[in-house]
């Protein structure tokens, strides 16, 4: 670059409080005391004008040669208008204390000559507040766009047209690291100046990428008039913490019954508190599979009277795995052995045992969410407590099974499922199905790495008493799997658009860009 294109440069960015250190000329002129032009200077009258077609008045003005030997200013009047007294076929910059170069103008390149022009110019009324890398703005509704800002009118709704107030949008711009955010109002209206030149990302607090935008680098001023429909993050963010109480009153409950069976093991009282909290409480493995013989046995009768019997006896997860008995027959099924899954796990040794598929490749996953770690260790995808069995025989089975029980009882609502499975894609074969047997009322700790899941995965749930858990409909939805519950099966989840309801048992559930959401009637 030349200097003196250099200097001029740095001269336009520099604070306007300094330009009048640099040769500046005030224009004296008004309408009512005219400058006359002269053999090298042409009179100029020059009218600003704002989007709206309305003159600009009181605006302060700078213009600037390219030469940089002379800054001229004025002030505009009543009318939008300044008068100067300019070089002839000279090319300035039109500079306010707002927008710098807003505006490029040239003199006719003749003597004695008079000259009108009009130009365009949007007042900067809006407040920018940065913190970080984040930036927050005041835009009133009256704003126009700038030759540097485009104005973004952005609209929030549900499915059914009721604005969302309070809802948070991101917009993070390309390669860099700035992100603008608007908060809509009771309208589900939110307004904000977004830079030209930049690609920029839409994003909600649940939903990433929604939409890109590139605003060319121009001087054409631009409105950009955007409409969104989204389940909304108030209705997710309440529903989270539905399921919280719902899970932590389900904990509790079932804390108090393991306490109650430990006491009911200590004064010898063995019968009907399941096989795996036998074995834990140190029952020979003899006495167990002696136990799992008859009960097998039993089990093989009833399915041989009746093909319903498990969805019948309330069996959530031995229903879902017999009704794909043949579709599934190889598998990796990765299990939460949390203490919220207790009552369900006997069906698991019940499943191998029954061995209803010859040849079937069972491979097993125990996940107990950290091995008792704290809240504060428990890193995504390092938070642990995965316990895996390829083994066959029973006993083994139960062995790693009470091992992983034993390492965590869990004691949180949330569990470290997507990092079980990508484990449990490591063990996987050509043709094998993967297979998550979850607790309906845990949430998913490390949701942000389903990413790294690039294999369907079928989520067998437990416990489905108040309607599914719409974090596993998104994890069966985000990798193209299915959701299996004691009765039904929900496959093509994929093809849902944007809006579409979806029943499961009782309840109905909306969808937006893969995240679900309960209706309530």
């Amino acid at each position: 670059m030349p200097i003196r294109m250099l200097l001029h440069c740095l001269l336009i960015c520099i604070p306007l409080f300094s330009i009048a250190q640099i040769d500046t000329i005030t224009s004296p002129w008004s309408r009512n005391n005219l400058p006359e032009a002269t053999e090298t200077k042409v009179q100029l009258s020059l009218q600003v004008f704002d989007m709206r077609n309305r003159p600009v008045t009181g605006l302060n003005l700078w213009f600037v040669q390219e030469r940089i030997d002379e800054i001229y200013s004025a002030r505009t009047d009543e009318q939008g208008k300044v008068y100067l007294l300019l070089p002839k076929g000279t090319t300035f910059t039109v500079n306010s204390a707002d927008e710098a170069g807003f505006e490029t103008i040239k003199t006719i390149n003749r003597g004695f000559v008079r000259s009108r022009l009009a130009i365009g110019y949007s007042p900067k009324t809006y407040k920018e507040i940065v913190q970080n890398d984040t930036i927050y703005q005041e835009v009133p509704e009256e704003q126009m766009p700038t030759h540097s800002r485009i104005l973004l009118k952005l609209t929030v709704t549900d499915f059914e047209g009721r604005p969302h107030d309070e809802e948070q949008l991101f917009f993070a711009c390309k390669g860099k690291s700035e992100v603008y955010v608007a908060q809509t109002n009771k309208e589900g209206k939110a307004f904000l100046m977004l830079p030209k030149g930049d690609s920029l990302f839409m994003h909600t607090l649940f939903e990433r990428n929604i939409t890109d935008l590139y605003f060319k680098d121009d001087k054409m001023a631009g409105i950009l008039n955007l409409r969104y429909k989204t389940i909304g993050s108030k209705a997710i963010l309440a529903r989270k913490a539905e399921r919280e109480r719902e899970a932590s009153r389900r904990d509790s409950m079932l804390k108090i019954a393991k306490i109650r069976d430990s006491l009911d093991f200590l004064g010898g009282a063995r019968e009907g508190k399941g096989l795996l909290n036998a074995y834990s409480y140190g029952t020979p493995f003899s006495e167990i599979k002696s136990t799992l013989n008859t009960i097998t046995e039993e089990t093989r009768s009833a399915l041989e009277a009746d093909q319903k019997y498990f969805e019948k006896a309330g069996y959530e997860l031995n229903s879902a795995l017999y009704r794909h008995k043949e579709l599934w027959a190889n598998k990796v099924i990765v299990s939460d052995v949390t203490g919220s899954m207790s009552p369900y796990l006997d069906q698991i040794l019940l499943w191998h045992a029954l061995a209803i598929v010859p040849g079937e490749n069972n491979r097993y996953l125990f996940f107990n969410d950290g091995d008792d770690k704290s809240s504060a260790e428990k890193k995504i995808g390092e938070t642990g407590g995965i316990y895996a069995c390829e083994d066959r025989e029973m006993e083994k089975i139960m062995q790693v099974m009470k091992r992983s029980m034993d390492a965590g009882w869990g004691g949180e609502s949330v569990e470290n499922d997507i990092e079980a499975l990508i484990e449990g894609t490591r063990m996987m074969g050509e043709g094998d199905e993967l297979i998550l047997l979850a607790d309906n009322y845990s949430n998913v700790r490390d949701l942000e790495l389903l990413a790294q899941l690039n294999v369907p995965v079928r989520v067998v749930l437990a416990g489905v008493d108040y309607g599914v858990n719409e974090e596993y409909l998104h994890l069966a939805y985000m990798t193209g799997g299915s959701i299996h519950t004691l009765e039904e099966d929900i496959f093509h989840l994929t093809r849902l658009n944007d809006g579409e309801i979806i029943t499961v048992g009782d309840y109905r559930y909306r969808v937006n860009a893969g995240t679900f959401i309960q209706i309530k009637d």
